[in-house]
């Protein structure tokens, strides 16, 4: 069924992949953002009550990508620079889409709301204890939404994405650090514990379950990841393969040092969505390299 979707965040990095699968399968698109109104279907937003009111008329659904994401600069346990757009910004959010008739919500959450407490896999029911004031704010994002929208509606569902990589990422985790390095021909050293498991998710994935979400009645949360935890080792030995920087790692490792692992069970998305990644990680890694490849060949024409 073709919707019009407004998408807050649009020009970030999911939403740049996001926007596109959209328009391929068959819906309207509303981008919404900060920036001057570019396009047609793009709509300037500073996410007050009134602006996200105008700029969600005609919008059948919303797809939450905009928030703050942590820096190094963030004080780890300070929550007040996550408040109003992580959590306040979920009441102006609703309000606006109770206003304008919006059926469905979909809010990108994320995997760091668990913890090594919260026991492997991680489930949708595990305890929920954030390590940091970024995690304490999609987890209040998240309670807020479903409190808000419980009764007026609209349907909510959120998506706990785990660590997502792909062309375009401009964040720090690992993987992405790795591609840098091989991309330059550089010494990959690894440091910790190289048994050390992540989970890894490729962005044309997380798309995939946005589009499964939207299509979805289901309410809740859900776990998005890549299905398997992969141990940094391996994370860095696939980049260079993929990448062409064959065997350049050093390894000053120690396989004694503690490290908590990361892993989401997927049961609950695949039965209720009817989602489940594509891509391994060395799928994963060789689309990216092509999406660059094919970035770079076109800013060059």
């Amino acid at each position: 069924m073709s919707r019009t979707v407004a998408v807050t965040g649009a020009s970030g990095f999911i939403g740049r992949y996001l926007c596109p699968a959209l328009e391929a399968a068959g819906h309207q698109m509303l981008r919404l953002g900060r920036g001057a109104a570019a396009a047609p279907d793009a709509r300037q937003t500073d996410y007050s009550r009134d602006s996200l009111t105008r700029a969600l008329e005609g919008a059948d659904a919303v797809v939450h990508l905009a928030g703050r994401r942590m820096t190094r600069e963030d004080a780890p346990m300070d929550v007040a620079p996550f408040w109003p757009s992580n959590v306040a910004g979920i009441a102006d959010l609703v309000a606006a889409a109770q206003t304008q008739g919006v059926e469905r919500i979909v809010l990108a959450s994320t995997i760091a709301l668990y913890t090594p407490a919260s026991g492997l896999p991680y489930v949708e029911t595990a305890p929920l204890r954030p390590v940091n004031a970024y995690a304490l704010s999609k987890l209040m994002a998240e309670a807020h939404l479903e409190m808000l929208t419980r009764r007026a509606g609209p349907s909510s569902v959120a998506l706990r994405f785990a660590a997502v990589y792909g062309h375009g990422e401009k964040g720090t985790p690992a993987l992405m650090k790795f591609v840098d390095q091989a991309l330059a021909g550089e010494t990959i050293t690894l440091t910790g514990n190289a048994d050390y498991r992540i989970d890894q998710l490729y962005v044309r994935d997380a798309v995939s379950a946005i589009l499964a979400a939207l299509s979805s009645k289901a309410e809740g949360a859900y776990n998005i990841g890549g299905g398997r935890a992969l141990a940094v080792g391996e994370i860095a030995e696939t980049v260079n393969d993929v990448f062409g920087n064959d065997g350049n790692i050093r390894y000053a490792t120690d396989s004694d040092q503690p490290m908590p692992e990361t892993m989401m069970a997927l049961d609950r998305a695949a039965l209720d969505l009817g989602w489940q990644p594509a891509f391994d990680l060395r799928a994963g890694l060789e689309d990216f390299r092509r999406t660059r490849d094919a970035g770079l060949r076109s800013d060059t024409d």
